[in-house]
C-alpha cells in the first residue's frame, strides 16, 4: 500500500499538493497583504522593552524567605560534660591556630592581613 493513496477529502498524506485547488485570487490577496504589512513598522519604545524584560525577570526570580536567626542553646541538646569537652577542644584548637599564625607572621612579616593569616593558619592546623 502506498501512503500517497490515503486520502481525506481533497487532501492526502505524504503530498499536500495533490487535490488542492489553487486560486489565483487568493494568492494575489495574500501578496497584497504581505506587501502592506512589510511597509508597516512595529515600533517599540525602549521603556516598553525594559518593562517586558523586567516582567520576564520577575518570573524567574527565586523566592527566598530569610528567617530570623535564633541563638542555639547547647544545653537543650548536650549535657554539661559534653559541653565542657567541646569548650576544651576549641581552646586547644585556638592555641594551635595561634601558634601556626605566629610562625606564618615570622616567615612572612606583614604579608597577610590578620584575618587572612588566621584563615590560613586554621586550614594548616586542621590538616595536621
Amino acid at each position: 500500500m502506498d501512503v500517497n493513496q490515503v486520502r481525506f477529502g481533497s487532501y492526502s498524506i505524504g503530498n499536500s499538493g495533490i487535490g488542492a485547488k489553487k486560486s489565483e485570487g487568493k494568492e494575489k490577496k495574500e501578496v497584497a497583504q504581505e506587501a502592506k504589512s512589510a511597509g508597516v513598522k512595529n515600533e517599540v519604545s525602549a521603556e516598553e522593552m525594559f518593562s517586558a524584560m523586567n516582567i520576564a525577570g520577575l518570573q524567574n526570580k527565586a523566592q527566598i524567605n530569610i528567617n530570623s536567626r535564633a541563638e542555639v542553646n547547647p544545653s537543650d541538646y548536650l549535657d554539661e560534660n559534653r559541653i565542657k569537652d567541646i569548650e576544651a577542644m576549641m581552646g586547644k584548637f585556638e592555641n594551635g591556630v595561634n601558634q601556626v599564625a605566629d610562625v606564618i607572621e615570622a616567615e612572612f612579616p606583614n604579608a597577610l592581613s590578620q584575618q587572612d593569616k588566621l584563615a590560613l593558619a586554621a586550614n594548616i592546623y586542621a590538616a595536621e
